[in-house]
């Protein structure tokens, strides 16, 4: 009888080994395939969590750089704008002030390498464009490039203010801005319905209302036009 209890009790041993056994196998099944989703999902596998974009500035076609969002995108160079653009930091034979105007195209040309993009750029981002394919093209190992707008933009104001007139543009100049510098509305202009036109879209702003708001002010652009029309009461 005492034996019979013995081959019983290992007997249950046996059997119990062998459940956490098969529990040890599934935990670590599981476990690999936990590793296996995470893999996949960390960069090894086919779709990567977080995907690395390339920023090497070497890299790419001769074009338009990505904007840095610190630029201030309201002044623009568009075609027809004639750009000084000073090249040094490179052989003497190759330094030089250029003359260039921005064709119908949106382009510029300069010398051994031919045909830029400026026009939706700033002076800023046109100068960085130079030079990144001066770099590119292993032409200059060291080029500095200023970039200039060689004549003066405006805003046109014309109707019922005090002094109608090209008021010289600059970036933080706005709609009342340029009526002040006009001497103000006259007294019979119609000051809730003051004509704006940006792009040759033309909107309609109350000056009252912003005289009343300062912070609804309108900032403008080079070749902005604004029109007071005489008020009929």
């Amino acid at each position: 009888m005492y034996q019979a209890r013995d081959v019983l009790f290992f007997t249950f041993f046996l059997i119990g080994c062998s459940r956490v056994s098969a529990q040890s196998i599934n935990v670590g099944t599981a476990s690999e395939s936990i590793l296996n989703t995470n893999q996949l999902f960390s960069g090894n596998g086919a779709a990567p969590a977080n995907p690395v974009l390339p920023t090497d500035p070497m890299s790419g076609q001769k074009g338009t750089p990505a904007r840095d969002a610190s630029i201030d995108t309201s002044d623009l160079l568009r075609g027809g704008d004639t750009l000084i653009i000073r090249l040094t930091g490179v052989p003497t034979q190759d330094q030089g002030i250029f003359e260039v105007k921005i064709d119908e195209s949106g382009k510029i040309s300069m010398p051994h390498i031919g045909s830029l993009m400026a026009a939706n750029t700033t002076t800023v981002e046109l100068k960085k464009l130079i030079e990144t394919t001066y770099l590119k093209e292993e032409i200059f190992t060291n080029p500095n490039v200023t970039v200039d707008l060689k004549e003066q933009r405006f805003v046109d104001v014309t109707g019922e203010v005090r002094m109608p007139q090209r008021v010289p543009y600059t970036k933080d100049l706005t709609a009342l801005g340029a009526v002040a510098a006009c001497g103000g509305f006259t007294d019979f202009a119609n000051r809730r319905r003051v004509r704006l036109t940006q792009g040759g879209v033309t909107q309609e702003f109350n000056a009252k209302e912003i005289q009343a708001d300062q912070g609804r002010d309108i900032r403008l652009k080079p070749n902005d036009k604004i029109q007071v029309d005489r008020s009929i009461f």
